[in-house]
């Protein structure tokens, strides 16, 4: 089985797509966590980037499985899909176009300081 999801990460030039095997139950609240971790960098787009899926990968780099970067979807999508915006500061999922600061005040467990 799994939790078959990807985020789309979008800069001013096109995408980098994280697939995750595991991560769609605590999609929204990974993401919202990731974000607030890059808020430093976010007008820096692959920093931005890179601290973004840093985060969602968490302790499974060395892992040959779980995860896999792409410039296109890849794997099952089994959740609804999410797109993070950059340039935009923004994120669609469900939907809906949250700012990065709605989103992770919506979605985020308050655990980014931790």
């Amino acid at each position: 089985m799994g939790a078959r999801t990807n985020f789309e990460l979008k800069d001013s030039k096109g995408s980098v797509w994280l697939y995750s095997h595991w991560g769609g139950d605590d999609k929204a609240t990974d993401l919202a966590n990731a974000l607030a971790k890059a808020e430093p960098r976010w007008d820096d787009f692959s920093y931005a980037m890179r601290i973004v899926v840093s985060q969602l990968v968490g302790s499974d780099w060395d892992s040959e499985t779980g995860y896999g970067l792409s410039s296109y979807e890849s794997g099952e999508e089994g959740y609804d899909p999410i797109v993070v915006d950059f340039p935009g500061k923004f994120v669609n999922y469900q939907e809906r176009e949250y700012l990065f600061d709605e989103f992770i005040n919506e979605f985020s467990n308050n655990l980014v300081g931790a």
